[in-house]
């Protein structure tokens, strides 16, 4: 019997391309709102028939001033924002391949995507330093001149006016199957060079279709966009949004992202679970800085909160004397949290990296519901996520419609469906090494089902023994260590060695507001790196942690790096993961020295912060 795979269900692939899915929803509701963005310090609207036209002009003068053939590829290389979104749409529009470049690289990793993916035209923000010495045509979203965003709408608004340049956009457009590349999407990676991943128009329409199936919003929502566009996720959250028909809003940067909540007052957002770690510790710290009688009545509202948190968890409505208890924590303190977020928020969905579990516990506790998902580049972004009506915290919940996912023997997550990638660009054995032999994808995490919930526990290639002979999984421990106020990045270390150590890098705004408060003396990083009431807080935090883990997962000593980890150093990834063996290598004298003199595991000790 025959093992080849065939998705279901084929109603995912309502459309032969992402150009029609856009004019289906340009015909449903020309005029109704679909992108907000900052201009001029006052938020404006785009409709979809606004989108769509715009994004018609940017095709034209692709195809007439740079001559972009249908089958090219041209990159996006800004942060993100609103000429980001229409420039996505206009290179399909003129039936080229996008390919997005995270503005955060250095000018050697942009040199290398424009290269492998033989980009002919860059489309960049105008503080992008473009690599010298390629063939390239350069367009920058800002200014006015010749080769400007403004110039290239305005030369295609022209060229639309002859009917042959028309009918050659409406010809491209039509030409695009299904089988056709969409775009290339560069995996930032913990290691080696980034490898381009191949996603196909039926990629993205499927994808499409399943977060509308899973994620129930339409037009009376709004999203506010935070995460940044070379990312597979905000990319899906935004295709998402056309076939649902919600409203984009477009954030300004993380520095505004407080004000921009409080502006656009969301009704759902995605974000990475820092964003939800920051908030939570920041509202612990507003508690802890109040009278005792307010922290006590926090306290009280919390368990409240919880109970509440348990029945809706069970799909429970909770009783009316805890109903009555509930109503009076919301007026108390809740409220105040919503707030925060501009109070209008239906759930958050959270993905690419694990969320602390604690973190989605306290803000359902809240009455905020966050809903963790899981994906890759690979998978053109989300396998599986919990919904609003079917969730269960500590896992990235049931699969979406139409995506097989299994676990391997050895623990390994495998996933097959019109979300996995064709192939990676120019990589025929690294594609072969990514499918097994019945066309499951290897996700290179570890995980479990348990009722149709999917649990990601590791990266596979992240798992490490001590020196006694224990499996330790870093990455469970780096999240429960990261939501400690003013830390901001770790990394669990131990290989082959007789106990656990980790390495913190500070997270510095919070704690040097501290210092303000309590009249340490710090003004910067190195400051608070070598006060002894900040490695006294660390400390506490780790043993925190440590009182919650098995004895030999335990943190027996911890170094605090002495600045903060960067992108430009190769320390973090775009998306601000850390770069294991980047740290590792900068750090190994020092990681190497927790080790000098130390008591051995089993024996009584105390840990400490070096």
């Amino acid at each position: 019997m025959s093992t080849a795979f065939e998705p279901r269900p084929a109603e995912g692939l309502n459309y032969p391309n992402l150009v029609q899915l856009f004019a289906a929803r340009v015909r449903r509701t020309p005029h109704a709102p679909a992108l907000r963005h900052k201009h001029a310090s006052t938020w404006q609207t785009l409709t979809w028939t606004q989108w769509w036209d715009a994004a018609r002009e940017v095709a034209a003068g692709l195809v007439t001033k740079f001559g972009l053939r249908a089958g090219g590829t041209v990159a996006i290389c800004a942060p993100t924002r609103v000429e980001w979104i229409i420039a996505d749409l206009a290179v399909a529009m003129a039936g080229a391949i996008s390919v997005p470049i995270y503005p955060s690289l250095t000018e050697e990793n942009i040199r290398y995507i424009l290269q492998d993916s033989a980009c002919t035209v860059l489309l960049a923000d105008a503080n992008r330093r473009v690599p010298g010495g390629l063939d390239l045509g350069v367009v920058l979203f800002d200014g006015d001149a010749d080769l400007s965003w403004r110039a290239l709408r305005a030369a295609g608004r022209e060229a639309l006016e002859q009917p042959e340049i028309d009918d050659e956009l409406t010809g491209r457009a039509d030409a695009l199957g299904l089988e056709d590349t969409a775009t290339h999407v560069y995996t930032s990676g913990t290691t080696g060079v980034p490898k381009g991943v191949v996603l196909t128009h039926r990629n993205l329409v499927y994808e499409a279709w399943a977060i509308k199936n899973v994620v129930p919003v339409d037009g009376t929502d709004e999203q506010l966009l935070v995460l940044p566009l070379a990312h597979i996720f905000a990319r899906h959250l935004v295709w998402g949004a056309v076939e649902q028909g919600a409203v984009t809003a477009i954030g300004e940067g993380e520095a505004q992202l407080a004000a921009n909540l409080l502006e656009v007052a969301p009704t759902f957002m995605g974000a990475v679970p820092r964003m939800y770690e920051k908030a939570y510790a920041r509202v612990m710290r507003e508690i802890v800085g109040r009278s005792v009688i307010v922290q006590r009545g926090f306290d009280l509202s919390m368990e409240v909160g919880r109970r509440v948190s348990a029945y809706r968890q069970r799909g429970q409505e909770p009783p009316a004397s805890l109903q009555l208890r509930a109503a009076v924590a919301e007026k108390l303190f809740f409220s105040r949290v919503k707030q925060m977020f501009g109070g209008r928020l239906r759930f958050y969905v959270c993905g690419g990296a694990a969320l602390n579990q604690e973190v989605a516990e306290f803000f359902h506790a809240c009455g905020m519901l966050i809903l963790e998902g899981y994906g890759l580049s690979e998978t053109t972004g989300a396998t599986n996520v919990n919904r609003p009506d079917r969730f269960r915290f500590g896992t990235v919940g049931p699969s979406m419609p139409g995506c097989e996912v299994r676990i391997a023997e050895d623990g390994e997550v495998l996933v097959r469906g019109h979300n996995v990638m064709s192939r990676y660009h120019g990589d025929p054995q690294g594609t072969a090494e990514a499918f097994d032999a019945e066309g499951w994808f290897k996700t290179g995490d570890v995980g479990e089902l348990q009722d149709g919930f999917l649990r990601i526990t590791e990266r596979k290639k992240d798992l490490f023994k001590t020196g006694s002979g224990k499996y330790i999984a870093p990455r469970m421990l780096e999240g429960r260590l990261r939501v400690g106020e003013g830390i901001g990045h770790v990394l669990v270390y131990g290989d082959g060695k007789p106990f656990v150590v980790a390495l913190i890098a500070l997270d510095a705004p919070p704690l040097l507001a501290m210092s303000e408060r309590e009249g340490l003396g710090c003004r910067t990083y190195e400051d608070l790196a070598a006060h002894p009431r900040v490695r006294q807080l660390v400390q506490e935090h780790v043993d925190t942690v440590n009182a919650s883990v098995a004895r030999y997962e335990t943190i027996k000593r911890v170094f605090i790096a002495p600045e903060p980890l960067s992108l430009e150093a190769g320390e973090l990834t775009p998306t601000r993961k850390v770069r294991r063996a980047a740290v590792v290598k900068r750090y190994a004298e020092a990681l190497e020295g927790l080790y000098e003199g130390a008591d051995l595991p089993g024996r009584s000790r105390r840990d400490s912060v070096a």
